[in-house]
């Protein structure tokens, strides 16, 4: 699926030395052709990508795959794209931490 794939790279990208202060799940709910649900699992040992949504997950996104490529890749605002409906958040004040580190903002 499209949307692991992306969840990989996306894992590469984030430097084990920024995760230090972190730990925590997010969950990805990707509608979609190419989407699908996932967890990542945050630690100071790094990130791992479990199929399927954690209940005890901090804080989750939900959206379609293609809106989070865009926003990953800075073509749509991730404000606007709340605000629009495009993209929801639980937890917002939990996703704020993780959003630099992810590469959201």
């Amino acid at each position: 699926m499209q949307a692991r794939k992306f969840l990989e790279d996306l894992r590469q990208r984030v430097p084990a030395e920024s995760l230090a202060e972190y730990s925590g799940k997010i969950a990805f709910d990707l509608a979609g052709e190419q989407g699908g649900q996932y967890t990542l699992v945050i630690s100071e040992s790094g990130v791992i990508i479990d199929d399927g949504l954690h209940d005890d997950a901090l804080c989750g996104l939900q959206s379609s795959f293609e809106t989070l490529t865009r926003i990953i890749a800075r073509e749509e605002n991730v404000l606007m794209a709340m605000m629009m409906g495009k993209l929801k958040v639980t937890n917002q004040g939990e996703m704020i931490k993780y959003a630099r580190i992810l590469g959201f903002m």
